[in-house]
């Protein structure tokens, strides 16, 4: 199982701007305490690195993730995760966690009305209610961004456009390295571009 994190681990996070980014409905130009209950936003240029209880994340472009006790909600767009903390995402009623305790790192998006899920290191487990699904390294699966909890396989390996940079336990390079690769390859259009407010959907 992997190891837990507890409230003090999570109580604090440090975000690492690059570009256009917005923490609580207020762009940020340095870097920043993120928070449980908080909400970041990233705009068409803008990516987020995000360092918590030795595990890493980066946020790509057109994303809204708010921060929570056990790791981060994904309301729009795609976050990769680094961890091996036991560090969650959740999207809509999915929770994706690392299998193991070892370094995990995973992909997960939220568009078009879906949620996809992509292991690049080490497995996952997706669970929705009672139904619980793993996903092992290299695969992916994909969700209706319903209450269904309905799997479709798409397939045994993730696809070349979802190559971009593994996160690695080590300082994450912010800049153009964020935006660009396979990090910004998923990024999503026609949105919205007003910054959300922490009680905002």
């Amino acid at each position: 199982m992997p190891a837990s994190l507890s409230a003090q681990d999570t109580a604090a996070a440090v975000i690492f701007p690059a570009g256009t980014v917005y923490l609580n409905g207020a762009q940020l130009n340095n870097s920043s305490a993120f928070m449980a209950g908080d909400v970041l936003q990233t705009r068409d240029n803008g990516a987020a690195n995000i360092n918590v209880a030795g595990s890493s994340a980066v946020v790509d472009s057109n994303s809204i993730v708010r921060f929570q006790a056990d790791g981060f909600s994904l309301d729009r767009g795609s976050i990769s995760v680094a961890t091996g903390k036991g560090l969650s995402v959740y999207a809509r009623d999915f929770k994706i966690t690392p299998a193991s305790g070892e370094w995990t790192q995973f992909y997960i998006t939220r568009s078009s009305g879906s949620i996809g899920i992509i292991a690049r290191k080490a497995s996952v487990i997706v669970t929705c209610g009672s139904n619980t699904s793993t996903v092992k390294e290299g695969q992916q699966i994909s969700r209706e961004d319903a209450a269904s909890c309905g799997l479709i396989t798409k397939g045994n390996g993730a696809p070349a456009a979802v190559k971009g940079p593994i996160i690695t336990s080590g300082r994450i390079e912010m800049g153009t390295a964020a935006l660009g690769g396979g990090l910004a390859l998923w990024i999503l259009a026609g949105h919205d571009d007003d910054p959300v407010s922490p009680k905002g959907p």
